[in-house]
């Protein structure tokens, strides 16, 4: 290879975006529009897991002939809506380059879904059908998450990236962390009351219609809280001629897709177990696992935010992203190292199969040993509290930078998708090994998704950074040497 070859490919390669600041130092982050998005971020997270500790009762309830497979479907429908949902509207974002309306109709899908949900006990109508319906109106209309986290992105500066990201997956993951405490709030109406003697308002449906009424306010909100100036992208037809935003790292992106599938895997495989483990591990009824199983995921929340909030806000937010990630993985593994059957957990569960309600009813019950209530609510509290923020603020911060000052719609649009079908698979694949083999084969399932995502990052570390752009007047200039050599 001739010497100026090899000048050019380092130049290329060592330059930085700092050429780009002359002209993004002149726009601003708007965070107004931007807390206001965090709002939204909130409530679509909170859609997510807001039924979780109550719909199999709630289920029961509507139809006492209800299967625990079904149940399985009933929850990952929601994310089988997202699934279609989210690249639907990351792409109308991207194609539009507004996001007002996408926005909006996102969460009019989620109000009618969440009014169909609280209107169960009205109907008549194969209720376990019509229940998974309203899951998926809901889960496509939170597919505008995709929408969201694009806009986080093209709203604020290169500058401001790394603190709007944090506290925009801050915000969706406190939503779904603080929907179980929600509905403990909820818990104590009990049977409640008939209103107009037309609808029922209680433990299990005033959730619904509460959110309901939010959602339609919110959705009002946007036309005169969101902002349509974009700090964080660069047109490089108008804003900045001597700047080439040059194609992303696709194996980086698919390392950050893959790892945000396995934290949306995760989320979900809690969400989904969180009453019938109690349930069967101790002996809780139905509601003492709505009350209680809200308790932990209180302390768990307040953990979470915290976290969330330092890195947000701190030095530590600074750390390298990738250190984060496999620091995430790590915590995240102690919690299902736990729930291995140790020779040294002795304690056998209570087999009762003639219980609906308080009792292990699993053939598995017989032999799984039971795992020490101190330890669960410690690893519980602990693990999630912690891992959560590391590693799902990290991945979403370094997938948008991998992007670039970019419109980042369709690609937003993917790595939410790709989340909703890990929240899609994962309650099916979780109910199944949890019917027929309890909770072993689930934690050693998620132990193998965490050491992949480990490995990969490791692998691809060097390749898991920001996108560098490349000035065109030195394009050009090595371009013209090029062709004289």
């Amino acid at each position: 290879m001739h010497p100026s070859h090899e000048f050019d490919t380092a130049s290329l390669k060592s330059y930085t975006v700092s050429s780009s600041r002359i002209n993004l130092d002149q726009k601003k982050t708007d965070w107004t529009s931007l807390w206001f998005a965090n709002l939204i971020l909130y409530f679509c997270g909170l859609q997510m897991s807001l039924y979780f500790t109550s719909m199999w009762p709630y289920l029961l309830k509507l139809d006492p002939t209800a299967q625990l497979p079904f149940f399985g479907i009933i929850l990952a429908s929601f994310s089988i809506g997202q699934a279609v949902g989210s690249p639907i509207f990351g792409t109308w974002t991207q194609k539009t380059e507004t996001f007002k309306v996408p926005v909006a109709t996102g969460l009019l899908f989620c109000c009618v879904g969440n009014i169909l949900y609280g209107i169960l006990p009205t109907l008549n109508w194969e209720v376990q059908w019509l229940m998974l319906v309203s899951r998926v109106l809901i889960g496509f209309g939170a597919g505008n998450l995709s929408a969201l986290r694009a806009y986080v992105a093209a709203t604020s500066t290169l500058d401001d990236r790394n603190t709007a990201v944090s506290l925009a997956t801050g915000s969706q993951v406190t939503g779904m962390l603080t929907g179980p405490i929600l509905q403990t709030a909820f818990a104590f109406i009990g049977d409640g009351t008939r209103l107009f003697n037309t609808f029922d308002l209680d433990a299990y449906t005033s959730p619904a219609f509460a959110i309901a009424i939010v959602l339609i306010i919110i959705s009002v909100m946007i036309f005169f809280y969101f902002s349509e100036d974009y700090a964080g992208v660069i047109d490089e037809k108008k804003d900045n001629p001597d700047v080439i935003i040059p194609p992303f790292d696709r194996r980086a992106a698919i390392v950050s897709i893959y790892l945000w599938f396995v934290i949306q895997t995760i989320a979900v495989n809690i969400e989904s177990l969180c009453s019938v483990f109690t349930i069967a591990m101790y002996n809780w009824t139905s509601h003492e696992a709505i009350v209680f199983g809200g308790y932990i995921e209180t302390a768990s929340c307040a953990l979470s935010v915290s976290q969330y909030l330092i890195i947000g806000l701190t030095r530590v937010g600074k750390i390298d992203k990738r250190i984060q990630i496999l620091f995430g993985c790590v915590v995240f593994s102690i919690y299902y190292l736990v729930l291995l059957p140790w020779p040294f957990y002795t304690e056998s569960l209570q087999y009762n199969p003639n219980v609906t309600d308080g009792a292990c009813t699993y053939e598995w019950c017989q032999y799984v040993p039971k795992i020490p209530f101190v330890a669960y609510i410690l690893v519980y509290v602990l693990c999630f509290g912690i891992a959560f923020p590391y590693i799902g603020n990290s991945i979403g911060t370094l997938f948008s930078e991998v992007l670039g000052p970019r419109q980042q719609g369709t690609m937003q649009g993917i790595f939410a998708f790709f989340g909703s079908v890990g929240r899609c698979l994962a309650p099916l694949v979780t109910t199944f090994f949890f019917n027929s083999s309890g909770y072993v084969w689930v934690s050693i399932e998620m132990l193998t998704f965490l050491i992949l995502g480990a490995l990969s990052t490791i692998f691809y570390w060097k390749r898991m950074v920001p996108l560098k752009l490349i000035d065109r007047r030195e394009s050009d200039v090595i371009t013209n040497i090029n062709v004289k050599v």
